[in-house]
């Protein structure tokens, strides 16, 4: 599986990455650090244009909040992306409520531990396999 992460801790990838290992998903994944990084990824802009298409699409909201909303609204307005889940990492529930409207998949309070983290591993791997995961405490 090919899964784009919009991240910019690179401590929280390699949390993610440990997670979706414990899984055992097998997985190639692209992490991009920036909203203005994503947008040249979604528009297949230079060093993007020949990149694989996604299987899933994980975006953090955290830092950077008008290009993460920008980002998902570019995704859901690009063909060749469509049917790609998007999962968005929040900071609370007071920033879901705009996005629903974007069309988002799955979102996932950021976790502040180590097993929420492993969580969220299944999250991602359920998604992936076309099923949302209503039942994870990291996932709302």
């Amino acid at each position: 599986y090919s899964i784009l992460v919009v991240e910019e801790n690179a401590s929280d990838v390699f949390l993610l990455e440990r997670a979706l290992a414990r899984q055992q998903v097998d997985f190639q994944l692209t992490h991009l650090r920036s909203g203005a990084e994503a947008l040249a990824f979604v528009r297949r802009e230079a060093p993007y244009s020949n990149s694989p298409r996604p299987d899933l699409i994980l975006v953090d909201l955290k830092k950077a909040k008008i290009h993460g909303e920008c980002v998902i609204r570019e995704v859901r307005n690009a063909r060749h992306l469509d049917g790609v889940p998007v999962c968005v990492w929040l900071e609370s529930l007071s920033d879901r409520e705009p996005l629903n409207l974007l069309g988002v998949d799955q979102f996932i309070i950021k976790p502040s531990g180590l097993d929420q983290f492993m969580q969220i591993g299944k999250t991602v791997k359920n998604l992936l396999f076309g099923e949302l995961d209503e039942a994870t405490p990291a996932s709302l």
